[in-house]
């Protein structure tokens, strides 16, 4: 299968606060969504300059909006990103205790700064 990503991953464990919102930017009813919480800290696996890699405890549906703060650490600092992202892909994984879900999001708007603490994070644990 061709690779379809532009760069590689950066292979970093962080912590990551989402929040999620609907296609059009507006926050989500999570009434309609069955055992959605409305904010949520989660882990992030990787992370490219396009996108990351989430492990989550509830599902959230594919091209749903997020926006979310990133907390990557570095020898000297955690590095606090904020940044909108899509959710392109998930999948369900069965651990020993319950199950997870591992999503795909490209980035949407960065700030210029958190554009390049991200790059400068990447390049550094690519």
């Amino acid at each position: 299968m061709k690779e379809k990503r532009k760069s590689k991953r950066a292979q970093k464990y962080f912590a990551i606060n989402i929040v999620a919102l609907d296609s059009k930017g507006k926050h989500l009813n999570f009434g309609d969504l069955k055992a959605s919480p409305k904010f949520y800290d989660e882990s992030g696996l990787d992370f490219s300059p396009e996108g990351i890699k989430i492990m989550c405890s509830k599902p959230l549906p594919k091209e749903s909006k997020i926006q979310m703060k990133m907390l990557i650490p570095d020898e000297n600092n955690l590095n606090l990103l904020k940044a909108n992202g899509t959710i392109k892909w998930f999948k369900q994984v069965k651990g020993k205790y319950k199950k997870y879900f591992i999503i795909g999001v490209t980035f949407g708007k960065l700030s210029a700064a958190d554009r390049t603490k991200l790059l400068n994070l990447w390049k550094k644990y690519k």
